[in-house]
């Protein structure tokens, strides 16, 4: 007996972080609209996630173990078992709001134009911790429509909170496994594939109304080694694109330059040493980063399917 899939799948990837994991799924299975399943891709090392995952006895919960490692390879793995026609990603460090997948879903149904869709990303806590720093939030709560080559992380959003139809990756492709958390690069699958879905013109969209709150506070000589792989990431990506004749990926290359001059210049009158040193060396992982596009750029790709993507039991 079959049954029809669900409205929309949610895919959570996590690596040895079974403390993070206890924290965030409760959030989503807790969610108003019902309608769902959840995937959860486990890379980690022991059995902890396994065990909380099934004391949950919540028959939406579907746990797929994989031996691989990186970001992108699991997310390539939640899309090629995902049943539904919309799928969700966000991360096993988020805590989600009641209302977020039913915000998605709506979302969906009201712009049937669009293909993918980002919300908003707070900081989980009262407020700002000292000392520590959140990456990867945005707080706009102004709708936009982007069907246009674009910086993705300017114009839509983060990977913490972001939903595509799945036959976006038809066109575009997968993820690509070279890049991102769990690699060298640390940094640059998620941007690669909205740019790839932006230079194909498929409509994105970023609403203030699906709402996550990131917990990953981090102190700022961590928060500096995360900025220079978004840097490297960001390189390679708009490298790869710019080295094949992308004329808005060499503008967005441009502008970043000038950003870290403008940075460099800023450290000097005010005299902070500190970020001084940290834009030196922020110049020299931009300048690294266009190994890997180059790379990439003679790679290729990831094309759908994968099948070697699919977890083995």
């Amino acid at each position: 007996m079959s049954f029809p899939p669900p409205a929309i799948s949610i895919l959570v990837c996590t690596r040895n972080r079974p403390e993070d994991v206890r924290r965030c799924v409760p959030t989503i299975l807790a969610n108003r609209f019902g309608d769902f399943e959840l995937l959860v891709v486990d890379q980690s090392d022991g059995a902890e996630t396994a065990d909380f995952l099934e004391s949950t006895g919540d028959a939406r919960v579907r746990y797929l173990p994989s031996r691989t490692r990186g970001l992108a390879r699991a997310r390539n793995i939640a899309l090629l078992n995902a049943r539904a026609p919309l799928v969700a990603f966000t991360d096993d460090d988020c805590i989600i709001d009641e209302c977020w997948i039913g915000a998605l879903v709506e979302e969906f149904g009201q712009h049937p134009e669009i293909q993918g869709l980002y919300g908003r990303v707070l900081p989980w806590g009262d407020h700002f911790q000292e000392g520590l720093f959140c990456h990867c939030l945005i707080a706009d709560e102004n709708e936009r429509v982007i069907a246009e080559p674009a910086p993705p992380h300017r114009y839509l959003g983060h990977g913490n909170n972001m939903a595509f139809r799945r036959e976006l990756f038809l066109r575009v492709g997968l993820y690509n496994p070279g890049m991102g958390a769990g690699t060298r690069l640390k940094a640059g699958e998620d941007t690669d594939l909205t740019y790839r879905a932006l230079r194909a013109r498929l409509p994105l969209m970023y609403s203030g109304r699906p709402l996550v709150y990131h917990n990953n506070w981090k102190t700022h000589a961590a928060a500096d080694r995360l900025d220079f792989g978004y840097v490297v990431g960001f390189v390679m990506v708009f490298g790869k694109f710019f080295l094949s004749g992308d004329r808005v990926a060499g503008r967005c290359l441009r502008d970043r330059l000038g950003e870290l001059v403008t940075d460099l210049r800023e450290c000097v009158q005010w005299r902070n040493w500190r970020k001084f040193r940290q834009t030196l060396q922020k110049f020299y992982y931009y300048a690294y980063g266009f190994l890997p596009a180059l790379y990439f750029r003679i790679k290729g790709d990831p094309r759908w399917p994968v099948t070697s993507e699919i977890p083995r039991n």
